[in-house]
């Protein structure tokens, strides 16, 4: 077939091709639709025969879905759990970074992990409905967590590289706010908070957990008031 015969011939395939294929709105009537695939497992690759997603069922008879960069490293997860739907990414090595999806309390749930795969972030709605967060150093170890109270207030607290909480702070039952700071051995050495005539109260424990100074005010005339004690809880001296 010579060269003019050749694009001409073409020419009219592609035509054709377009005119019963394409045209108007009568796809449907012409081209044989196929309205469901049943597979145990379905592969789509690149160019270049890679794998690049994966369809299949879990060993559980969930469904699952895989999807691979084009060196072959899977960097994407979803799957269905007996909680819910579950999200996974990877970085470029393989390595889960980031999950997301339903937890056991019906409620959402996200955790986010460094390149080591150390968890530095975690987030979810709680037991109780209400919103909690945790964030940890690079080792993993948790350095602060937030979140919703029984009170339905909310609440922080710091922990030291041991993994002790050092400063809690939150709401009380009285939606009035409350500190506290412990030391290295979980004993809380500083208290701050409202009390119940709603005026200011801190006071200063030592390291046995006993009660030295308390700073407040005189309820009489609403001027400050300092008390001091011994070890045996004792007062020994106050201002005024």
């Amino acid at each position: 077939m010579k060269t003019f015969e050749r694009i001409f011939f073409y020419s009219l395939l592609a035509i054709l091709f377009f005119y019963v294929f394409l045209a108007d709105n009568n796809v449907e009537s012409q081209v044989a639709i196929q309205e469901e695939i049943r597979a145990r497992r379905i592969v789509i690759v690149n160019d270049e025969g890679r794998e690049v997603v994966l369809l299949f069922a879990s060993k559980d008879g969930d469904g699952a879905e895989a999807i691979y960069n084009k060196d072959g490293t899977l960097v994407a997860m979803i799957v269905a759990s007996e909680d819910g739907g579950m999200m996974g990414a990877l970085n470029k090595y393989g390595i889960p970074v980031v999950s997301m999806g339903a937890n056991e309390y019906d409620g959402g749930t996200m955790g986010i992990t460094n390149k080591d795969a150390k968890s530095v972030v975690f987030m979810e709605a709680n037991e109780g409905g209400n919103g909690a967060m945790r964030l940890d150093s690079k080792d993993g170890k948790s350095v602060v967590s937030m979140g919703a109270n029984e009170y339905d207030g909310g609440t922080m607290e710091i922990y030291n590289k041991d993994d002790i909480p050092v400063i809690a702070m939150g709401i009380d039952k009285d939606d009035n706010g409350a500190i506290s700071i412990l030391n290295k051995n979980n004993i809380c050495v500083i208290g701050m908070g409202v009390n119940k005539d709603d005026n200011g109260l801190i006071c200063v424990a030592n390291k046995y957990d006993i009660s030295v100074v308390k700073i407040g005010v005189n309820f009489f005339d609403d001027s400050g008031l300092i008390g001091v004690l011994n070890k045996h809880n004792e007062v020994i001296g106050h201002l005024p």
